[in-house]
Order: C-alpha cells, then structure tokens, then sequence
C-alpha cells in the first residue's frame, strides 16, 4: 500500500495544488470581492490615533 502511494504522489500533489490554485483563483474573482480589496487597500491609508 505505502508503495502505491508512493507512486502515485506526484499525480496527488499535481491534482492538489490545481485545485488549491483554482479556489484562489475564483475566491480573487467572485461577486464583491472587488470592493473588499479596494477597503482593504486603503489600509496602510488610514492615520491610527
């Protein structure tokens, strides 16, 4: 068993890191996150009393 996993982890770290990359991509590009980036880039903006 451990053998199989052994050859077969590229094709899980591949498949894993694709679909790591594809949730960042669509959390990046959903509805309303525009205006959460534009608040968020005003933090370093903003005068701290």
């Amino acid at each position: 068993m451990f053998e199989t996993l052994v050859h077969f982890a590229p094709t899980i770290a591949t498949v894993f890191f694709f679909l790591v990359f594809c949730f960042v991509i669509y959390a990046a590009f959903k509805k309303g996150t525009k205006k959460k980036f534009e608040q968020f880039s005003q933090i370093p903006l903003k005068d701290h009393d």
